[in-house]
């Protein structure tokens, strides 16, 4: 697929489920080059990231992560983002396919911060798997095992230096990698893909089906659609009474109010398989359309189609709604998230 303006293998042809074993039984390495960073390097590099992302970031220190929202003016996601210290004057926003760089540079010019807004040459990579800490471990070294989540550390692997995390789009235990410089990057995929070897590590995407069940929801799921971070349940994660960031007054006004919309999974009454999803799909109740369908996959775990909704603030868990799709109907559930835990 296209992402950021890069193409980024998804799919190596073989079947879901042996893509999806080996993530949740053992170890995956997915090529995620695509995954871009708007690089902050400067003495209001922490200021301008926290100016920046809806999530207080003030207290940020070398060596942690957190998971933030970026908003527009009006209060509108317009990205999904870890957010990583990984040096003093060095902030990263590992963000999914949105010019995001341009948005910060523009942002740090306006408000005169000191800082150089740049896309830094690293060609991150994922390790993810309950087997993945000794994957990594055994190119990066012991340190990698006690790494808590949410947490980076500087290892030197085969002359390069490489910021480590604790985090990745699989919802379990994972790791991602970033070289500072693409040039060794393929020698450290060819390392992990020996390291892995013996844990039966497999060369795969993201996994779109895991990633559903965990409710880790896809990049586009939330932006260029005026959804507030509430509405899209992510509520948690904006600080309104820390300092100032874009869009803080429309999410003050949004917090007020109970929101009009909100995100909901959907499972299927039956097994079936669903169409590829190439736009959003209606969601009726016996009262008329209630919403979209934004993202569906069928659960290996469940053994049946799952979706996650934006749906009408008044549609209630155990409700039963139809999903209106290209190729028929199908009577789904609403229920929490996530539908795996």
């Amino acid at each position: 697929m296209v992402y950021n303006h890069m193409y980024m293998p998804m799919d190596y042809g073989r079947a879901p489920e042996e893509d999806y074993l080996a993530l949740v039984e053992r170890v995956s390495l997915w090529d995620v080059g695509a995954e871009r960073q708007t690089e902050l390097r400067g003495p209001d590099a922490l200021s301008l990231a926290d100016y920046l992302c809806a999530r207080d970031l003030s207290g940020l220190v070398v060596g942690e992560c957190r998971y933030s929202v970026v908003c527009d003016d009006a209060g509108g996601v317009i990205a999904e983002c870890i957010v990583l210290r990984p040096f003093e004057n060095v902030v990263w926003i590992s963000h999914g396919d949105v010019d995001l760089t341009l948005w910060a540079r523009a942002t740090g010019l306006h408000t005169r911060r000191r800082v150089a807004v740049s896309e830094p040459d690293v060609a991150p990579l994922q390790v993810q798997g309950p087997r993945s800490g000794e994957t990594v471990a055994a190119v990066a070294g012991p340190a990698v095992l006690s790494l808590a989540p949410y947490r980076c550390l500087v290892r030197p692997v085969l002359g390069t230096d490489v910021v480590i995390s604790r985090t990745g789009w699989s919802g379990g235990p994972g790791f991602e990698l970033y070289p500072l410089t693409s040039e060794r990057a393929l020698e450290l995929w060819d390392a992990l893909l020996a390291a892995g070897k013996p844990h039966g590590l497999l060369v795969s995407g993201p996994n779109l089906v895991r990633a559903c069940e965990r409710a880790i929801t896809d990049t586009h799921y939330a932006v260029n659609c005026n959804m507030s971070p509430f509405e899209m349940g992510a509520g948690w994660s904006v600080d309104l009474q820390a300092g100032p960031f874009v869009g803080k007054d429309a999410a003050r006004r949004a917090a007020q109010a109970p929101p009009a919309r909100k995100t909901v999974g959907l499972v299927a009454a039956s097994d079936g398989q669903l169409p590829r999803m190439e736009a959003f799909w209606p969601v009726s109740s016996d009262h008329g359309e209630v919403g979209v369908v934004r993202w569906a996959v069928r659960s290996i775990a469940l053994g049946r189609p799952i979706a996650i909704a934006l749906v009408d603030s008044r549609v209630q868990e155990g409700q039963h709604l139809l999903i209106h799709h290209p190729e028929g109907e199908l009577a789904a559930e609403v229920t929490r998230l996530p539908f795996v835990r």
